[in-house]
């Protein structure tokens, strides 16, 4: 379970009802100024109908497995795949390529990508076209996973623009219903309640949708740095590099603290993201 996405999800929206809470003369007069179910009606789901326009059907089927992604705890250890990479290039540099076959089935580590990249070299394909084989696995996983965030982030845009609708709508009733016996009383009791749509927006866009779609994009970025480590690594190993050169090459991807620490969880540091980035955003040849 993710505590840090729930302790900010629940205080964030705490904080919030608790300013609104404050900020009225009672508790009736809060809720019925903040509660207003035609504006709920417009903003949410007008936003989230507009959002099935948007994105294909394929993306709104994976919303609750990207979600689940999304409250995992665990991060990547970086070091259990420099461990592995180096036992992968011992055993290479001592027995040859083809034995790396069966000596990936035996390995703690489990992953289906390092299994992909290791077979290419086994199969003895040149090294620039493992390279751009790899690459172009990257490439496309980047758009899967690009895939997990585009429904957050079309939402979260449509929310203030309902949210500016509502208000425009309830602007219209308040003013064609608008009449001398009234006063200033009616005319403020209006734009209350006109007001309310565009906060709903905002709550939408700003606690809902951002924070999801920024949380899954940095554990892409996670993700990302363990493939380009893997890419390398493979590579090094198809070059015939010494297994020791191999891990301080890699080590560059994790902190100095986490290279000292085995069987931790090791944290990327910022050079090391922001490289994974770059890395994950470049363009295809």
């Amino acid at each position: 379970m993710n505590i840090s996405f729930l302790i900010g999800l629940f205080s964030g929206f705490a904080l919030v009802i608790y300013g609104v809470l404050e900020s009225g003369t009672s508790t009736s007069q809060v809720i019925s100024s903040f509660i207003n179910l035609p504006s709920v009606y417009i903003t949410f789901g007008g936003a989230i109908s507009a959002t099935i326009m948007s994105v294909p059907v394929s993306y709104l089927k994976e919303v609750p497995k990207n979600l689940k992604v999304l409250m995992k705890k665990e991060k990547i250890n970086l070091s259990t795949y420099i461990d592995s990479i180096e036992e992968l290039a011992k055993e290479a540099r001592l027995k040859g390529l083809l034995v790396l076959e069966e000596k990936i089935k035996t390995l703690e580590l489990q992953d289906e990508f390092l299994k992909y990249c290791v077979m290419l070299i086994v199969d003895a394909i040149e090294p620039t076209k493992v390279r751009a084989q790899i690459e172009n696995e990257i490439d496309c996983i980047e758009s899967r996973h690009s895939a997990a965030w585009k429904v957050f982030d079309t939402l979260g845009s449509f929310g203030p623009a309902f949210g500016m609708l509502g208000t425009l709508v309830g602007l219209i009733n308040m003013l064609a219903n608008m009449n001398a016996d009234g006063g200033a009383d009616a005319l403020g009791q209006g734009m209350s309640v006109a007001l309310v749509t565009t906060f709903y927006g905002s709550i939408l866009a700003n606690m809902i949708c951002a924070p999801i779609s920024n949380r899954l994009k940095a554990k892409h970025d996670e993700e990302m740095i363990a493939k380009e480590l893997i890419m390398e690594g493979v590579l090094s190993i198809q070059s015939g590099e010494n297994p020791k050169y191999i891990r301080e090459k890699l080590n560059s991807y994790v902190t100095y603290e986490g290279r000292n620490l085995s069987g931790e969880t090791s944290e990327v540091d910022g050079s090391s993201e922001e490289k994974g980035r770059k890395k994950a955003k470049r363009a295809k040849k």
